[in-house]
C-alpha cells in the first residue's frame, strides 16, 4: 500500500476515534437537566396536539399530564426558566421541526422586554441544549447571541452576573462549557433522570401574597423586542395552519406587568386569536396557591389553571380527545409512572401547610380525622383546609372528619361525630362512627360508609390530626401529625409526623 495512502489512512483513523472520544464526553459531562426535560418530546413518534411554550410561569403552571387524565389532550410543555420572548421563539421554532401540533399556547409575560435570553446563561442552556444541531437551531444561535441590550446591562452591571458564559460555540458545542465537570458527576451523568411531567415541574411550597389591580386603560408602550417575537410566533404559527391561544397565567403581577397583560388584548384582537388574561380572574387563591410571592404557583394553583385551560382548549379547539386512540396508549402507563412520582411526593411530606396543599390536588379518597381543634383557631390552616374542597359546608371549631371521596362532587364535614353509635345519612350514604372495646384497654374507632370503614385508629386519642389516603383500595399514604398551637399568636408548630 502506498505510504501516503496509509499516512491518510491513519489520520483519518484517528480522526473518527476523536471524534467519537469527544462525543461520549460529550454526553457524559453535560449536565442533564435539558435532556431530562425533553426525553419524552423525542421519544414520542406521533404529533403533540397541543405545546406550551413561555417563561418558568409554564414550566411551573401547566401539568400535561393532568390534561391527559382529564381530557385525553396529549400535550408538552416546553417553557423554560426565565425565557425571554426571543428565547420562546426559537424554542418553538426548534420544536416545530420535530411535531405538528394543532394549538399553540403562548404565555405573554415577556413581552415588554428587550433582552433576547436570560442574563443566567444555564436557562438558555436548558431550553437548547437537547436539540440537535440543526439549521435552525444555528439560527436560533446566532440570533440570541446578538443581544444588544443585555450586554448593555452587563457592561452598566445591572443583569445577574452569568453562571455559564454567553458565547455561541457553548450553545453549538456544549463540551466546551461542560469539559470540566468531572468533580460534579452524579449517577443522573450516567443515566438521565426522564423528566415524568412532560416537560412541567412541580414545585412544593406556599406562600401568601396578593394583587393590587390596576385600571384596564393602563397599557404598555409598543414595540418592545419582546414584543416583536411575540407576534414572529404568532405569524409563523398562522402561516403553519397552527391555532394560536395567548395566556398571561396569573401570579402577584406589578402594575408594570399588569399593563403588559392589559395590552395583550389589543395585540390578540390584532392578530384574530383567543387571549386569557388569568389576572382578570378568579382561578387562583392568592392565599394557598403561590410558590413564592412574586411569580410562581404551587401544584395547588397549577392544578387549578391546568383544568381551566383544558376545559377552554376542548371547547375552543377542534383538538382530540385521544384516550381511546392506540397510538397514544403509553400515555396511560406514562400518567401511572407520573402518579407515583406524586404519590411519593406527598407522602415524604412532613411539612402541615406544604401536605394541606398538595391534598387538594388528589384525585383520591381523602379522610381528615381532626383530634386537636386548636388547629381551627389558624386562619391560614383555615385556608388550606377549605382550598381542599370545603365549600358547601365549611369547617368550624367543632368539626371532627372532613371527607372527600375520589369522583364526588361534595365533601362532606361531620361536626361533633365523636360519639360511639353516631349515624347521619349524607349525600355520599350512611356513615356510621363506632368504638370496639374488644381489646380492653385501648379502644379503636370506625367511621364507616355503609359497611365499608372509611378509616379506622385510636379512639383514645386527642392530639393532633391523622390523614388517610386511598385510591382504589390502596393506601397512597396514613400520616398522623402532632403540633401544639400557639395561644397568642395561633401558630401551628408540628412536633412529630407518623406514618404507617
Amino acid at each position: 500500500m502506498n505510504k501516503k495512502v496509509k499516512i491518510l489512512l491513519s489520520c483519518i483513523i484517528t480522526l473518527l476515534i476523536t471524534v467519537s472520544i469527544l462525543g461520549h464526553l460529550t454526553n457524559l459531562l453535560e449536565r442533564k437537566a435539558s435532556k431530562a426535560k425533553y426525553a419524552d418530546f423525542f421519544s414520542q413518534k406521533e404529533d403533540f396536539n397541543v405545546l406550551f411554550f413561555g417563561t418558568s410561569h409554564v414550566v411551573n403552571g401547566i401539568f400535561p399530564m393532568e390534561l391527559w387524565d382529564d381530557f385525553g389532550i396529549v400535550s408538552y410543555n416546553l417553557g423554560g426558566h426565565s425565557n425571554q420572548m426571543a428565547t420562546t421563539y426559537w424554542t418553538m421554532e426548534n420544536a416545530l421541526d420535530y411535531t405538528t401540533p394543532d394549538l399553540v399556547v403562548i404565555d405573554c409575560l415577556q413581552v415588554s422586554t428587550n433582552w433576547k435570553t436570560s442574563d443566567v446563561f444555564s436557562f438558555v442552556h436548558l431550553s437548547f441544549d437537547a436539540f440537535p444541531l440543526t439549521t435552525t437551531k444555528i439560527k436560533a444561535i446566532w440570533d440570541l447571541i446578538d443581544d444588544p441590550y443585555l450586554e448593555k446591562a452587563v457592561e452598566n452591571g445591572t443583569a445577574r452576573v452569568s453562571d455559564e458564559p454567553r458565547t455561541k460555540i457553548g450553545l453549538l458545542w456544549d463540551y466546551s462549557v461542560y469539559h470540566n465537570r468531572w468533580t460534579e458527576l452524579e449517577m443522573n451523568d450516567f443515566e438521565t433522570e426522564v423528566n415524568l411531567e412532560k416537560g412541567a415541574e412541580a414545585r412544593v411550597n406556599v406562600k401568601r401574597a396578593e394583587l393590587k389591580k390596576i385600571d384596564p386603560s393602563e397599557k404598555m408602550k409598543p414595540g418592545r423586542v419582546g414584543e416583536t417575537y411575540l407576534r414572529k410566533m404568532i405569524e409563523d404559527c398562522q402561516r403553519r395552519g397552527i391555532e394560536v391561544l395567548l395566556v398571561f397565567l396569573p401570579f402577584p403581577a406589578s402594575s408594570g406587568q399588569q399593563k403588559d397583560a392589559n395590552y395583550i388584548y389589543d395585540l390578540a384582537k390584532e392578530y384574530n386569536v383567543n387571549y386569557i388574561n388569568f389576572l382578570d380572574m378568579d382561578i387562583i387563591n392568592y392565599q394557598t396557591d403561590l410558590y413564592d410571592v412574586s411569580s410562581h404557583l404551587n401544584p395547588s394553583g397549577s392544578t387549578k389553571v391546568t383544568h381551566y385551560l383544558g376545559e377552554y382548549i376542548m371547547s375552543h379547539y377542534s383538538v382530540p380527545n385521544q384516550k381511546d386512540n392506540e397510538k397514544y396508549a403509553s400515555w396511560n402507563t406514562d400518567y401511572q409512572k407520573y402518579t407515583e412520582y406524586r404519590d411519593n411526593i406527598l407522602s415524604s411530606q412532613t411539612n402541615l401547610v406544604y401536605y394541606l396543599m398538595l391534598l387538594s390536588c388528589e384525585k383520591a379518597n381523602i379522610i381528615i380525622d381532626v383530634r386537636d381543634k386548636s388547629l381551627y383557631k389558624n386562619a391560614w390552616i383555615m385556608d388550606l383546609i377549605n382550598n381542599i374542597g370545603v365549600y358547601d359546608k365549611p369547617v368550624t371549631k367543632n368539626t371532627d372528619f372532613i371527607i372527600k371521596l375520589e369522583g364526588s362532587d361534595k365533601i362532606i364535614v361531620l361536626d361533633d361525630f365523636r360519639t360511639d353509635g353516631c349515624t347521619i345519612n349524607t349525600s355520599l350514604g350512611k356513615i356510621n362512627y363506632t368504638i370496639d372495646l374488644s381489646n380492653g384497654e385501648t379502644g379503636t374507632y370506625s367511621l364507616l360508609l355503609g359497611e365499608k370503614a372509611l378509616i379506622t385508629g385510636n379512639a383514645d386519642l386527642s392530639s393532633g390530626l391523622t390523614v388517610l389516603v386511598k385510591r382504589d383500595d390502596a393506601v397512597i399514604d396514613n400520616v398522623q401529625f402532632t403540633y401544639t398551637v400557639n395561644s397568642k399568636t395561633n401558630n401551628v408548630s408540628v412536633s412529630s409526623v407518623t406514618r404507617e
